[in-house]
């Protein structure tokens, strides 16, 4: 387990239910995800949540208090989500129609 910070950028991101478009998407800080991780468990061997973790509507309250980034929309799916911190272009990483991915591909 590499408990060195990745060069990452993450993120909270709500995707339809009917069709798992990205809607929506509200940055998490570095400072954020170490409260998120007692929230949210990741996997022993992804303490920097690198993979893609569901955010369950039981634990909205908390993640609104570290987060707030308000209400949840019933009509989407939360999850936490991660990738490269590329810098690739100016508003890639707001495109609405992209596709889930993480970083490690």
């Amino acid at each position: 387990m590499s408990t060195e910070e990745p060069e990452a950028v993450w993120a909270l991101e709500g995707y339809s239910k009917t069709g798992e478009l990205l809607r929506t998407e509200h940055p998490i800080s570095r400072e954020q995800v170490i409260q998120l991780r007692e929230v949210i468990k990741p996997d022993a061997d992804d303490p920097w949540m690198l993979l893609c973790y569901p955010v369950p509507v039981e634990v909205w309250p908390a993640v609104e208090a570290i987060l707030r980034c308000g209400p949840p929309d019933p009509t989407l799916d939360y999850l936490t989500g991660a990738s490269a911190a590329t810098g690739t272009g100016a508003g890639a990483e707001n495109d609405p129609t992209r596709e889930r991915s993480d970083i490690h591909g």
